[in-house]
Order: structure tokens, then C-alpha cells, then sequence
């Protein structure tokens, strides 16, 4: 089955998983406008789609809440900063809802999937190590698997694509028993 992983933003990490094989890549849509940008993104989302004959998408859910990184200053204090804004949380949301309408109108099944879920599949518990944030650890462990990634954003989209193969694999061994337990067999 041809799985697609999409790390959805401005820049979006997609990556092709079927089987033990993986490719990744780097949507970068420039755009003048946010009308062009949502154009630009449903047409190569739409065309990426079809031409690749995607059969299941998983697209990382949007974080609804503030994002904060932990810095640590020169004398070791600890300190909370926000690392997200009003305009990038709407725009991946806008573009998060583009994915769904794009798959839906090609009948093409998909879920969405919490970030702590899939890097919890994929990145096992891994921490990052000083300077490093989580996208350097799904990188690291890409390097790991001999995934070939050019970006962040295609190394967590491998790790959402790697989650979505675990994640079909068990819908379909805790699905329906099939035909042999139907009728009067049942």
C-alpha cells in the first residue's frame, strides 16, 4: 500500500512509504499572496496525489495550543519561550483543512495524527540532545534507517508515514473477521 506522510506548513515535508521503501521531499510554496500560497498547495497537493497513486494519507495534526521552547541562559536559568504565533497556527490550519478537502474529493482515505503520537512510534522516547529540538531527533533516527531526507520537515514526514504503515496494518488485523464468519458460518 502507498502510504503518504505530510508534515503540513508553508513548507511541506511529504514522504511516499510502501513497504521498507521511503521517499521524501520538500513542498516549498512562494507565493505572493495567501490566496496563491492555498491555490499553489490544493494543485500540487492534488497533482502529487494522483500521479504518485497515493492509496492512505496520514497528515500531522495541527497543535491547537501555544508552543513553547525551553532555552537555558548562560548561568543555566531555565525559561519558557513561545515559539508560535497567531498567523503560522491559522495558516497551517487553513492548509491542514486544504489536505483534507484535496483527499476527500480524490476518495482517498486519511487520518490525522497527533504529533506526540507518531514520534512516540517513531522516535522511541529519544530525547534531543543540547541545542537539538525533536526535529533534529527524527532526522537522526531517518539517518538511522537510511531514509534519505533533505529537510526537518521530510524527515517528520517519514516518521508520520512510518506511524501510518503501524497504524494500517493494525485497522486491518482488528477489522471485520470477513466472509469465512458471515451468514449461517457465523
Amino acid at each position: 500500500m502507498k502510504i503518504a506522510g505530510l508534515d503540513i506548513a508553508t513548507n511541506t515535508g511529504w514522504c511516499i512509504a510502501e513497504g521498507q521503501s521511503f521517499e521524501t521531499g520538500l513542498f516549498r510554496n512562494k507565493s505572493k499572496s495567501e490566496a496563491e500560497r492555498n491555490y499553489n498547495f490544493r494543485r500540487w497537493l492534488w497533482g502529487f496525489l494522483k500521479i504518485k497513486e497515493i492509496e492512505f494519507v496520514a497528515i500531522e495534526e495541527r497543535i491547537k495550543g501555544e508552543m513553547t521552547k525551553t532555552e537555558v541562559d548562560r548561568f543555566g536559568r531555565k525559561s519558557k519561550k513561545s515559539i508560535s504565533n497567531d498567523s503560522a497556527k491559522a495558516t497551517a490550519a487553513y492548509l491542514n483543512g486544504c489536505a483534507q478537502e484535496v483527499c476527500f474529493s480524490l476518495s482517498i482515505p486519511f487520518v490525522l495524527v497527533p504529533v506526540q503520537t507518531w514520534r512516540a512510534a517513531f522516535n522511541g522516547g529519544q530525547k534531543p540532545a543540547p541545542g537539538e529540538d525533536q526535529k533534529d531527533v527524527t532526522r537522526r533516527i531517518c539517518e538511522m534507517m537510511k531514509i534519505d531526507v533533505k529537510s526537518k520537515d521530510a524527515a517528520d514526514a517519514a516518521g508520520i508515514a512510518f506511524w501510518a504503515q503501524i497504524h494500517t496494518k493494525t485497522e486491518r488485523l482488528q477489522g471485520a473477521a470477513g466472509p469465512l464468519f458471515e451468514g449461517e458460518a457465523a
